[in-house]
This record gives structure tokens, sequence and C-alpha cells, in this order.
């Protein structure tokens, strides 16, 4: 038997190479939803129904919306019990079950420096208090964040960095402290110029004010003013393209240029003191084809979408290439 053994040159195979590469990016899915949890402090304390039906309607259709992960701005619990971590921590494992990841950044409530069933600052050093967060990392330690690649503290969350990938992007999402001390905002500058080819987002509790304006303040008991931060440590960063927060009421966004002129998108969004939060979910519809970030809140508790402010669209938008 006589075998013969064909060679393929390189330049005969080109133009399969390339027929292959261009199916593969035509095939890259574009559209994802970041589904974003405001301040669900009052459904944990008093309206579980409502926090369970958040849950339980992620969970069903992270696959049919693209859900990478889930994202929640801090204010988990409404005290620094256990009770409400336990009840938190049952919410979540809804997810875990799931499959689907999701990131928390800490809000002043989830800490000991808020005083349980009262409301007002613990007794104390409040700003010390502020960076007590053994219950967080109690109920949620760090193997139950499967995104998560580094943190500012050994086996604490409550500065840390995540990443993934969608809509044919890389992403990183960096969770950071309630009015965050100045090393931890160093920390993070840091992690931003490490990843440079990230589309990052900044989770974080307290940025933007009713208005829509940047904080100004550190709330009467953090470290640094909330614009400082973001003058100081997000903005020199030319991937830095979102932050994401809560801790008041109700809904707010803007657009302000970094110091490469990239857009850095910010948005608000906290419903606590409507109806307990309602149980809304921020919803946010990226496609990077289009460049487009389809804003709403969605409650699947009532099922309904509401029409107002919330509801927007931003064309145009610039991600990292």
């Amino acid at each position: 038997m006589i075998h013969i053994r064909e060679r393929i040159s390189v330049k005969g195979l080109m133009p399969v190479l390339i027929f292959v590469m261009i199916l593969a990016q035509s095939c890259t899915v574009t559209k994802f939803t970041l589904p974003v949890l405001p301040d669900t402090q009052e459904a944990v304390s008093g309206r579980q129904d409502m926090l369970f039906s958040q849950m339980n309607w992620l969970a069903k259709a992270k696959d049919s919306l693209k859900f990478p992960v889930v994202l929640h701005v801090g204010d988990l619990v409404n005290f620094d019990t256990i009770t409400h971590f336990e009840t938190a921590s049952k919410g979540f494992e809804i997810l875990d079950k799931a499959k689907l990841p999701y990131i928390i950044t800490l809000g002043n409530h989830d800490t000991e420096a808020v005083l349980p069933d009262n409301g007002s600052a613990a007794p104390g050093n409040v700003n010390a208090n502020l960076r007590k967060t053994f219950k967080f990392n109690r109920y949620f330690p760090v193997s139950r964040f499967t995104l998560q690649k580094g943190r500012f503290e050994d086996a604490k969350s409550d500065n840390a960095y995540y990443t993934f990938n969608a809509g044919g992007k890389k992403w990183l999402v960096i969770a950071l402290e309630f009015c965050a001390r100045e090393s931890a905002a160093q920390w993070m500058a840091d992690i931003m110029k490490l990843h440079p080819k990230h589309n990052v987002i900044v989770l974080t509790h307290y940025h933007l004010n009713p208005n829509g304006y940047i904080a100004t303040t550190n709330a009467g008991y953090g470290d640094m003013k909330v614009v400082d931060i973001f003058n100081n440590y997000i903005k020199p960063n030319k991937n830095a393209f979102m932050v994401l927060s809560g801790h008041v009421c109700y809904n707010a966004h803007r657009i302000d240029n970094g110091n490469y002129g990239n857009p850095i998108y910010q948005i608000l969004q906290n419903y606590q003191r409507k109806d307990d939060g309602g149980g809304y979910i921020r919803l946010l519809e990226i496609d990077t084809k289009k460049k487009t970030i389809h804003a709403k809140m969605y409650s699947p508790y009532y099922n309904k979408t509401l029409d107002d402010e919330s509801l927007f669209t931003i064309d145009n938008v610039r991600f990292v290439k």
C-alpha cells in the first residue's frame, strides 16, 4: 500500500483562517444585562418576601437575559445583627445554587457604625466602627464571591476586585468601602492601572446625591470626601467606565469625562423609603455593538417597570477596546 502525504501550505490555509475569524466575531454575543440591587435593608428587616422575589427572579432569568454577575450597592442589611445577616445570607443562597456570581459593596448599615434598632450612630468612635465588618465577612466569606481576584485586606471583601467577560469586552468591578480611607482609594487606583484593557465599574455605597451631583462630604463619619475619591483616584484612569451607588433616595445619573476624555457613567439607585424598596432591581441592558446602555427599574415582586426618570438610554457609549 502506498501512502501519499499531502502538504497543505500556510498560504493555502489563510483564506480558511480568515473566514473562521470573521465567523467567530459575528457570533460574539454583544448584548447582556447587568442587574444592580439597590439597598435591600428594609426588605431584609421587614419584607423578606420582596428580597426572595428578587433572588428567585434573578436565578430564573440569568440565562435568558444573560446576567454575567449580580451587583449590590450596599446596605445589604438594616442593622449589623445576626438575624439580619442570616436573612440576607439565605437570600443569596438562591444565587449560589443557581451558580450566578454576585458582588456586594458595603454600606454604612453593614458595619458596626450604626446602632441596631435605632439607625443612629453607635457608641464609641464611629469612624473606627465603620471599618468593623466582622459579621458581613463571617456570613459572606471570600469563598462565596466566585469572581473575586484580590482584596485590599486579607480575608475581607470590604475592598475587593472582580473580573468577568461579557459583550465581547473585559470587565473589572472594584467594590470600594463607604467614604473610603485614602489607602483603600489608592489601592483601587493601582488595581485599575494594572488592568488597562478592562472596562472598570466602581461599586460603592455613596457617590451621587439625589440631585445627581457627586457628594461633597464624607457623610459626617467616613474618611475621604466622595468628590475627592472621584477626582483624585477615579478620573485619572483612562479605563474608568462607571460608578454605581445607593445610600440616598431615589434615582439619578450623570456623565463626567475622565482626565483622558473617557466618559464615566454614574448611576444612583435606592428605593428603601418607598414601599420598603418595592422589590425593584436596576437592569442595565448593555449592547457593545450598538454602543448603548438602556436602564430601567423592574420589580419581579409586582412584575412592574417604573415609568419615570429611572427609565433612560445612553447612546454613543465609549468602551475600552
